[in-house]
């Protein structure tokens, strides 16, 4: 790789820091502390992004400990060679793992500089291009050095994102100017301006749901976004597609050139990045965001979308609405706000994606016809979507673990609630 100060994002689930946190306070016979091996899966983006990601935490054994007054943890040679066999088997890379048992930022030790490099370099030498390095945790912070291949010397991440609910983003060296603009919104926390300055939010789908929720994170001051959407506005757009104009049709305006001129108007210094295709035909733009938003009509993309969000560690909230109509009753409008955490329940474990409804959508060869579509309940499912990622990635009511998941709309009465199907799902994914 040829950028000699790589950005760097390192994502890792929140209930496996919480598993490293727990294994490394427990007390051992002899070692003052204890020292545990992160193993992960990197890739350099298009755009010279290296994403890290943690896929699992295997601790050291008891007895690979050396009994060392001079140092707080030091272990043999047997468990860095399983740590390396594990790295080989996976074709992934591998961090060192310790925990210094205060607050704040942590720092590396003298002995940790001494000895650590070493173990590091033989991690490289394993899986070379793999991101290898040292991961420091404190009780409330993280300090992590990062060996790049390509380039020298050890990187700190630009962002260190703990993915649960709700979403931690720590970032190394973000700052943000006090914006007057912003003040009526202070009480979302003093880091909400640092997180809406630098989060990277992805919209798949421009229409009716995805243009309310552009304009309002414009509204909101988050600077990065990344529209996903490879069709051209048509006059029948007109009804709903928020920043849509009659011109735009005259002149076949692709939907990401309205999202770029929406947002620009709003927020000029924001960063919009188009994506005039189906995320699928560029992935990495996709897998470089921090929240993605699903604004998709069928259920297969709402699968596609959803299982590359989880394997990137993306949190993905899924809008949507219908109207139907059975004999001759009144029409009836109804749709769902759904917030997909990986290590959290998906759409599968809420019974809103299942293998029936996927089969009968396939038979149909996307041939679904046009679907009844109006403004105001995507203003109100954009609305309440937005809302739940506001609280995702700044917290602002204490309670984002308790947040809902699945939020039911009912277009008729105007009631959103949580869904019943809340009470069955499981509380951690089982797909």
């Amino acid at each position: 790789m040829e950028t000699k100060h790589p950005h760097i994002t390192f994502r890792l689930p929140q209930a496996l820091l919480q598993r490293m946190l727990d294994d490394l306070r427990r007390p051992h016979a002899f070692a003052a502390e204890r020292v545990g091996f992160l193993h992960t899966k990197s890739k350099v983006l298009a755009d010279g992004l290296v994403l890290v990601v943690a896929t699992n935490y295997v601790p050291v054994d008891d007895d690979h400990y050396i009994d060392d007054e001079r140092v707080g943890a030091k272990i043999n040679s047997t468990a860095i060679r399983l740590a390396m066999q594990r790295s080989l088997h996976q074709q992934g890379g591998c961090f060192h793992v310790h925990l210094h048992a205060h607050r704040g930022k942590p720092t590396p030790s003298r002995t940790d500089n001494r000895g650590l490099p070493g173990v590091i370099e033989s991690f490289a030498n394993i899986v070379p291009t793999q991101a290898n390095g040292v991961l420091i945790l404190s009780e409330d912070s993280f300090f992590a050095a990062v060996k790049i291949h390509g380039t020298a010397g050890y990187h700190a991440p630009n962002l260190i994102s703990v993915v649960g609910k709700p979403l931690r983003l720590v970032y190394e060296r973000a700052k943000t100017a006090t914006n007057p603009l912003y003040d009526r919104q202070s009480f979302l926390g003093d880091d909400a301006s640092c997180v809406f300055e630098n989060i990277r939010v992805g919209i798949i789908g421009y229409g009716g749901g995805g243009s309310h929720i552009g304009q309002q994170l414009a509204h909101l001051g988050v600077k990065n976004v990344v529209v996903f959407d490879g069709d051209i506005i048509e006059d029948t757009n007109l009804n709903r597609l928020v920043g849509g104009w009659f011109s735009d049709v005259e002149e076949a305006m692709l939907k990401t050139q309205v999202a770029e001129r929406t947002i620009a108007n709003i927020f000029p210094t924001a960063n919009v990045t188009r994506i005039d295709r189906r995320w699928q035909e560029q992935p990495e733009a996709l897998q470089s965001c921090d929240v993605v938003f699903g604004c998709v009509d069928s259920y297969a993309e709402r699968q596609q979308a959803e299982a590359e969000c989880r394997r990137y560690l993306i949190p993905y909230i899924d809008i949507g609405m219908d109207v139907h109509r059975a004999d001759d009753e009144p029409h009836s409008m109804s749709g769902q706000v759904i917030l997909s955490v990986p290590g959290h329940p998906c759409l599968s474990c809420f019974g809103f994606l299942t293998e029936k409804k996927l089969a009968l959508e396939a038979a149909k060869y996307g041939n679904v016809g046009g679907r009844p579509q109006v403004v105001w309940p995507n203003g109100v499912l954009a609305s309440t979507a937005v809302g739940i990622f506001v609280n995702l990635v700044t917290n602002w009511t204490k309670d984002a673990a308790g947040a809902p998941s699945y939020l039911s709309y009912d277009g008729n009465t105007g009631i959103i609630q949580e869904h019943v199907r809340v009470r069955f799902a499981p509380e951690e994914c089982t797909h």
